[in-house]
């Protein structure tokens, strides 16, 4: 049986009072890394001139600095504040509402898009890197019928979302000073390149996963 919760609300936006989802970033929401971002003069990787306890995960992995405030301006659906993302996961909160998500005998619900024919590899979804968290059963609902970007959604259940990584950039300390930007790019916790890593989203691995009919 399902975990039976008072249901949370998300908030709205727009003439059609679209719910936005919890992790999503609003405009008002600032990236505040800017000149802050140095590499340490000791060759030990990146770190903010200011650097305050909560810059860092339990993994030593340096993360993007964003304000945080919620409703202010307009919502970008594509794009997951740091923060709320990471929340969502090591809480096992709804991505969309911000309650808890659900779990029952089979593990906890998560939403995915349906896979293209190149990403379709076999035994699809077990073992897939994530970084949209876990849902309700309400907003698993609400999500496939409005957000365009699942098209085809896929509902699983995971009895083990592994916390496996991050998902960010590398910036690169330049010969003249500085640091260059690298691509966006996932990076497994514990790897060797950490140090110069920079990470804006959680990444789960979904193991023991078994796809239902809905949610």
């Amino acid at each position: 049986m399902s975990q039976q919760t008072a249901p949370a609300r998300p908030l709205t936006w727009g003439p059609r009072r679209l719910p936005v989802p919890f992790v999503a970033k609003w405009s008002g929401e600032e990236v505040v890394v800017g000149g802050a971002l140095r590499a340490r003069p000791d060759g030990g990787g990146l770190a903010y001139r200011d650097e305050a306890r909560g810059d860092r995960d339990r993994h030593g992995v340096l993360w993007a600095r964003v304000t945080e405030a919620p409703g202010d301006g307009r919502p970008d659906f594509r794009v997951m504040h740091p923060v709320r993302q990471r929340r969502a996961f090591l809480e096992r909160l709804c991505q969309v509402c911000g309650g808890p998500a659900d779990r029952d005998a089979k593990g906890r619900l998560f939403v995915l898009r349906r896979p293209t024919a190149a990403e379709a590899v076999s035994g699809w979804p077990e073992g897939l890197l994530c970084t949209k968290p876990p849902v309700c059963v309400p907003c698993a609902d609400t999500a496939a019928r409005l957000c365009p970007h699942l098209d085809e959604p896929v509902f699983v259940r995971v009895r083990k979302p592994r916390v496996w990584g991050v998902f960010g950039g590398f910036f690169l300390p330049r010969s003249g000073g500085g640091l260059a930007a690298g691509e966006d790019d996932y990076l497994p916790y514990g790897h060797r390149q950490a140090p110069l890593f920079l990470a804006n989203q959680l990444v789960a691995e979904l193991t023991r996963v078994v796809r239902v009919s809905g949610p």
